[in-house]
C-alpha cells in the first residue's frame, strides 16, 4: 500500500476514535447513573453478582475512556472489546441464557471484524461460541448455582445449542455482509485514492507548467476583469500577480493600442457569437508598472458555458519584442538594399553619363568662350546664347533623371507617359553600356499614360535593362515594346504592356522558377544582391499590375510588364523661352550661399523688373529682414546654407511675418517637407537650374500676376 491509498481499517479506526471523544461525556454519564442505581439496589437487597460485574463493566469502561488519549487506538479499542466480551459471558454465568449478552459478543465480533479485519472477527465469534458453550454445558449439569433464571426450559441442553447456533450463524453471515462491504469500500476508496493522486499529480503538473512558463496564460471575464493570470505576468508587466488581478485588461494596452484591441475583441465576439470561431493572433503594445512599452502577441480562445454562451476569454499573451524589433531591422535593411541597387546601377552607368554630361559642356563652353572673347558679332549673339541653352537644359534633364532615379522618401502617384521613361531608360543605357549591344524601342501602343510613380517605374525598366546587358555575353540587342491588351470582361479598361526582350544567354526552368525571389541571383559574388527582380515584382504589383518571364537557353528572354491604362492626361507640354517671360515689380531678399548663383538670380530678377537686395549667408539676412521686413514683397531662398538651412530660416522669417510669400530653389527635388509647405498657397519652389521664363513663371504664381 503506497502512502495515497486509504485502509478502510484504518478509516474504522479513525471514525471510533472520532466517536469515543464524542461519546465521552455520555458514556461518563451513564456509567455514573448505572454505578448510583447499583449501589442504592445494593442498600435495599443487598449484594448480588449482577451489581458486581455492572460496577466492574461500567468502571473498566469508565476508565478506558479517560485515559484514551494517553493510549493508541488499537489498544483502546481492544480493551473495550475485552471489558464488553467478559461483560457478555458474565452474563451468562449470572443470568443464564440473556439476550444482552448475545447482543454485546456480536458488537465484539462485528467491531474486531471492521476495525482488525474479518479473519479476526471470525477468530473471535469461535472463542465465544467455545466459551458461551462451555458455560452452557456448566449450566445444565447443575454445576453453576445462583442464576436467577428458574424456568426448566433456559437449562434444556437443546435450548443452548439452539441460542448459540442462532448467534454464531447471525455474527458470521453479519461477519461476511461486512467483508464485502468492507471489501467494496476498500476498492472504492482506493480508487478515489487513486484518482484524487492523478488529479492533485495533473494539477501539480499543469501549475508547475503555468508557474515556469515564459509566456503569460490568463484568464478574463466579459467585463475585462482578469481572473487569473500565471506569475510570469510579474516578469512582463512589473506587477504582482496581486497587483494584476485587481486592474482591468484594458488598462495593460498602451492607448493606441487600447482602441484597436476594443474593436477587435467586439468584432471576434460577434463573429463568435452563435457559431464556432478562431481568433487569430492579435498583436498590440502593452504598459509595463514603470511606464515602459513592449510589444505582445495575444491568442485569445472564447470560454463558453453549458447553453454555448460566451462568459469569458482565456488566452497566451507571448512578447515579442525581439521579433518586432527584427521586423524593423529588416525592412531598413531591405529598404537600404533596394536603395544600393540604384545606387550600384548608377555607378555602372557613371561612365557613360560622365561620357553624355562632357559631349553637353562642349557647345557650352565652346559657344561661351567665343563670346568672352568677343569674336561674336552682335548679329549672332542670340544664336550663340540658344546654342548655350540648349546643351544646358539637356544637361539640367540629364541630373534631374538621376536625382529622381536616386531620390529617397514617399512616392508620387500620378499620370505619367511610358513612353517619355522607356525613351530616358534607352537613352542611358545607349551612353552607359557596351556600345556592341544596340538598344531599341517599339513603340505599338497609341497611349501609354498609367497611374504611377515614375521614379520606381523608371527604375524596374533600368533594372530589367541591365539585367538583359549582363545576359548578354558580347553582343546582342535590347528591345523596349508597348502594345496594348483589351480586356475580355465587359466594363475592365485595357492595358499597357511593356516588354522588354534581349537575345541573352536564357534561364533554365530551375532558375526561372525562383527568378523573384529575394536574394536569389545567379550572379558571382559581388555582382548583384538578388534584389532587382523582386524589387520590380514588388513595385508592379503596388501598381496593380503584374510581371512574367519566359526564358529559354541560348534564345534570351522576356520580361512583360502589365500595367492597367489610364485615361488621364500626364499634364506635361513643351513651353517656348520667350513667350513666357512674365514681368515683375517689387522688392526682394535674396539669400544664396553661391556668388554665382547670387550674381546670376540677381541679374534675372532685376530683368523681371524687380530691385533686389542679396546676402550670402542665412543669419546676415534674417538680421535685415527683422529691421526691414515691410520693405519687402517676396524672399528667394535656398535651401542648402551653411550657417542655416532654408527650412530653418523660413521658419525664423515667418515669425517676423507669417504672411509673406517665398521661392525655394534647390539644385534637389522637392522632399515630404517641401510638398507641405508647397500647400500653403504662400510658397513656391524652383528646381535649379532653371532660365529667365522659369523664374518668371514660378514668381508670377506666388504673385498671383498669371
Amino acid at each position: 500500500m503506497t502512502g495515497m491509498e486509504i485502509d478502510p481499517r484504518e478509516e474504522a479506526r479513525a471514525a471510533l476514535s472520532d466517536l469515543l471523544d464524542r461519546l465521552a461525556l455520555l458514556t461518563l454519564t451513564v456509567g455514573l447513573l448505572t454505578t448510583a442505581i447499583g449501589l442504592v439496589r445494593v442498600t435495599s437487597r443487598g449484594w448480588h453478582a449482577n451489581v458486581i460485574t455492572d460496577l466492574a463493566f461500567f468502571g473498566s469502561i469508565v476508565i478506558v475512556v479517560l485515559v484514551r488519549r494517553r493510549l493508541p487506538v488499537g489498544v483502546v479499542l481492544s480493551l473495550l472489546l475485552a471489558i464488553v466480551a467478559v461483560m457478555s459471558l458474565a452474563g451468562f454465568i449470572t443470568m443464564g441464557l440473556a439476550t444482552v449478552s448475545f447482543v454485546g459478543l456480536t458488537a465484539c465480533c462485528m467491531v474486531a471484524g471492521v476495525v482488525f479485519g474479518v479473519r479476526l472477527g471470525f477468530i473471535l465469534l469461535g472463542l465465544n461460541v467455545v466459551l458461551v458453550g462451555l458455560i452452557g454445558a456448566a449450566v445444565c449439569g447443575g454445576h453453576l448455582t445462583g442464576i436467577q433464571v428458574t424456568d426448566p426450559y433456559f437449562f434444556e441442553p437443546q435450548t443452548w445449542v439452539a441460542q448459540i447456533a442462532g448467534f454464531a450463524g447471525f455474527t458470521a453471515v453479519t461477519l461476511v455482509v461486512s467483508g464485502a462491504l468492507q471489501s467494496r469500500l476498500s476498492n472504492t476508496l482506493l480508487a478515489v485514492s487513486h484518482h484524487a493522486a492523478d488529479l492533485r499529480e495533473s494539477e501539480e503538473r499543469y501549475r508547475l507548467l503555468a508557474d515556469n512558463m515564459r509566456d503569460v496564460l490568463f484568464l478574463q471575464n466579459m467585463e475585462f476583469g482578469i481572473d487569473y493570470v500565471s506569475p510570469s505576468a510579474e516578469r512582463l508587466f512589473g506587477y504582482t500577480v496581486g497587483e494584476i488581478l485587481q486592474i482591468n485588461a484594458m488598462e495593460l494596452f498602451k492607448p493606441e493600442s487600447r482602441e484597436r484591441a476594443g474593436e477587435s475583441f467586439q468584432h471576434a465576439l460577434a463573429m463568435a457569437d452563435g457559431a464556432k470561431f478562431e481568433v487569430p493572433p492579435q498583436e498590440f503594445e502593452y504598459l509595463r508598472k514603470d511606464g515602459s512599452t513592449f510589444w505582445g502577441e495575444m491568442t485569445p480562445v472564447f470560454i463558453r458555458d453549458s447553453g454555448g454562451r460566451i462568459v469569458g476569454v482565456q488566452g497566451i499573451l507571448r512578447d515579442i519584442s525581439v521579433r518586432k524589433q527584427i521586423e524593423l531591422e529588416r525592412e531598413e535593411l531591405e529598404r537600404e538594399l533596394r536603395q544600393s541597387e540604384k545606387l550600384k546601377a548608377i555607378g555602372q552607368l557613371a561612365g557613360g553619363i560622365a561620357h553624355d554630361f562632357n559631349n553637353q559642356l562642349v557647345p557650352i563652353m565652346a559657344h561661351a568662350d567665343l563670346m568672352a572673347r568677343g569674336m561674336v558679332d552682335l548679329e549672332s549673339v542670340a544664336d550663340h546664347a540658344r546654342k548655350i541653352i540648349t546643351p544646358a537644359r539637356n544637361a539640367a534633364d540629364l541630373t534631374g533623371k538621376l536625382l529622381a532615379f536616386a531620390r529617397k522618401g514617399s512616392y508620387e502617384y500620378r499620370p505619367i507617359d511610358m513612353h517619355e521613361i522607356i525613351t530616358e531608360v534607352v537613352e542611358i543605357l545607349a551612353h552607359g553600356i557596351d556600345r556592341r549591344i544596340t538598344v531599341k524601342r517599339h513603340f505599338e501602343a497609341v497611349s501609354a499614360v498609367v497611374e504611377g510613380d515614375r521614379t520606381q517605374l523608371q527604375n524596374v525598366l533600368l533594372n530589367l535593362g541591365l539585367n538583359s546587358r549582363d545576359a548578354i555575353p558580347t553582343s546582342g540587342e535590347i528591345v523596349f515594346k508597348t502594345t496594348i491588351l483589351d480586356s475580355d470582361a465587359p466594363g475592365e479598361p485595357p492595358q499597357l504592356v511593356i516588354s522588354v526582350e534581349d537575345t541573352g544567354e536564357g534561364m533554365e526552368d530551375e532558375v526561372l522558377e525562383r527568378v523573384f525571389e529575394p536574394f536569389f541571383t545567379t550572379k558571382a559574388l559581388g555582382k548583384g544582391t538578388g534584389m532587382g527582380l523582386a524589387v520590380a515584382y514588388g513595385t508592379v504589383a503596388s501598381h496593380g499590375g503584374r510581371i512574367e518571364i519566359a526564358s529559354r537557353v541560348g534564345q534570351g528572354t522576356l520580361v512583360s510588364m502589365v500595367l492597367p491604362l489610364s485615361a488621364a492626361s500626364t499634364g506635361t507640354g513643351v513651353a517656348g523661352h520667350a513667350e513666357n517671360v512674365v514681368a515683375g515689380l517689387g522688392r526682394v531678399l535674396l539669400v544664396d550661399d553661391e556668388e554665382g548663383v547670387r550674381s546670376a538670380l540677381t541679374d534675372l530678377l532685376q530683368s523681371l523688373g524687380y530691385s533686389v537686395v542679396a546676402f550670402g549667408r542665412a543669419l546676415e539676412a534674417i538680421a535685415h529682414f527683422k529691421e526691414n521686413w515691410a520693405g519687402f514683397d517676396l524672399l528667394v531662398l535656398d535651401l542648402v546654407l551653411p550657417d542655416m538651412n532654408g527650412r530653418e530660416t523660413l521658419a525664423v522669417m515667418r515669425e517676423v511675418d507669417p504672411d509673406v510669400k517665398v521661392l525655394l530653389v534647390s539644385g534637389y527635388t522637392a522632399d515630404d517637407e517641401i510638398q507641405k509647405l508647397l500647400h500653403s498657397g504662400t510658397v513656391e519652389f524652383l528646381e535649379k537650374p532653371f532660365l529667365l521664363a522659369d523664374l518668371a513663371e514660378s514668381l508670377a504664381r506666388l504673385t498671383g500676376t498669371r
